[in-house]
């Protein structure tokens, strides 16, 4: 089952985030929606180094999904992220923060 690994840095005031996720300790509808936005994202087709030179005050991502078959990890900021990857990016910040 899909592993995702999911760290936000920085920022103005520095709020750190940390979420391991293995899929198949949620529910079959979240871990559909979470395969839904990895897939919808082309996540394994997104260049590994999106970071490029970022602003003090953005946010860093370092997101990681193990699917079994495939290993890919993705650093981007909140100015390098694909649009296609906000939604995974929203619902992961979501998830740790509730949690």
């Amino acid at each position: 089952m899909t592993k995702i690994v999911f760290d936000r840095s920085g920022g103005a005031i520095s709020n750190n985030l940390q979420l391991d996720l293995n899929l198949s300790s949620l529910s079959e509808y979240e871990a559909q929606r979470l395969q839904k936005m990895v897939d919808e994202a082309d996540f394994f087709n997104i260049p590994e180094n999106l970071c490029g030179s970022s602003s003090a005050d953005e946010f860093q991502y370092e997101i990681t999904v193990d699917s079994g078959t495939s290993f890919h990890t993705v650093h981007a900021t909140d100015t390098t992220m694909p649009k296609l990857l906000l939604p995974l990016v929203k619902e992961l910040t979501l998830m740790r923060i509730l949690h």
